[in-house]
């Protein structure tokens, strides 16, 4: 009863260290293979992208698999393979940490996105001067309305009983309704 207790009320400690920039840290249950490995920030951590890293002390941490070490190389062994690529006619790059790395990913997203949207503006407008050369070739010029003054409406009266006498009646009546 008391190893179960142990085993659920274990805590899992994780290492800190910080990259070569000194400002970015890291942390992992244990910087050895096959072990999550997530960049610290005030929300949480986050999975380390993919790339190589080189840590405070020198070694070189390498992510294939987001989040995931895949090998970490003592200092030693980054000079000795160094020394090789230097000599081959390839440039040297820079080393890339984890915020160069996020800050190059999200540029990428937004001036992909940016081009994207010009490709589409342009396509947009082309479209937009084709309509208005179609319109104006299927319009007809307008022509002027000229008030016609012959046309005269012709009311149809019909008086039952015209001939009659006019009664007190009918004099009140044709006031009222104006006939």
């Amino acid at each position: 009863m008391n190893n179960v207790k142990q085993l659920l009320s274990m805590e899992v400690k994780l290492a800190q260290q910080t990259l070569m920039d000194g400002v970015t840290t890291v942390e992992a249950e244990e910087f050895a293979p096959d072990y999550s490995i997530g960049i610290v920030t005030p929300d949480g951590a986050i999975p380390m992208p993919v790339g190589e890293y080189t840590l405070a002390n020198g070694d070189v941490l390498v992510v294939e698999v987001e989040g995931i070490i895949t090998s970490i190389a003592p200092a030693e062994a980054e000079a000795e393979e160094e020394a090789p690529k230097t000599e081959a006619t390839e440039p040297v790059m820079a080393e890339a940490t984890a915020k160069k790395v996020v800050e190059t990913v999200s540029k990428e997203t937004f001036f992909a996105e940016v081009e994207n949207f010009a490709t589409i503006n342009a396509a947009l407008k082309a479209e937009i001067e084709a309509l208005k050369v179609e319109l104006a070739s299927n319009v007809p010029a307008a022509s002027i309305i000229t008030h016609n003054p012959e046309n005269v409406v012709e009311k149809n009266s019909f008086q039952i009983a015209s001939k009659r006498e006019r009664t007190t009646e009918d004099v009140v009546f044709a006031k009222l309704f104006k006939n």
